[in-house]
């Protein structure tokens, strides 16, 4: 069995950053392996989690192509803002939407999206495929 773990997300102090997400996003935090190893922060009841990596690689700050949807996204950039959040990317109208790009304190940079409400909520039941279609092989028999 294999199963996605976590994606990882290089900060410079892992604890903090996660005091950060919970104060601005309302994520949700905890540790894993006894401990306390991996630092984790998620949206509540969320399958998706980052985990803060502190000390295994340099912080390389910049776009880390994780994005985050919501379906109120007016709202969740002004209770950003008023936490000080810092936005590269404001929030702007684009012709498929609103989005913005926030940063973390280490500079590692997040999509927000908005999306209707069932889309929101489609993605949170969302799940890969629990089994691979297998393709019918195209090439001819060997004869014998």
């Amino acid at each position: 069995m294999l199963a996605l773990a976590d994606v990882a997300v290089v900060v410079s102090d892992a604890k903090a950053t996660a005091k950060w997400w919970v104060k601005n996003l309302g994520f949700a935090t905890y540790t894993t392996g006894g401990t306390g190893h991996a630092v984790l922060v998620a949206p509540p009841g969320e399958r998706f989690v980052l985990h803060l990596c502190q000390g295994f690689a340099p912080i390389e700050a910049g776009n880390s192509g994780i994005a985050f949807i919501t379906d109120d996204i007016d709202a969740l950039v002004g209770r950003m803002t008023e936490g000080r959040v810092n936005f590269p990317e404001p929030l702007r109208k684009e012709d498929w939407g609103k989005m913005a790009k926030f940063a973390d304190p280490d500079g590692n940079i997040f999509w927000l999206l908005e999306a209707p409400t069932s889309m929101v909520r489609a993605t949170l039941k969302s799940r890969a495929p629990t089994r691979q279609k297998t393709r019918k092989s195209t090439r001819p028999k060997a004869s014998s």
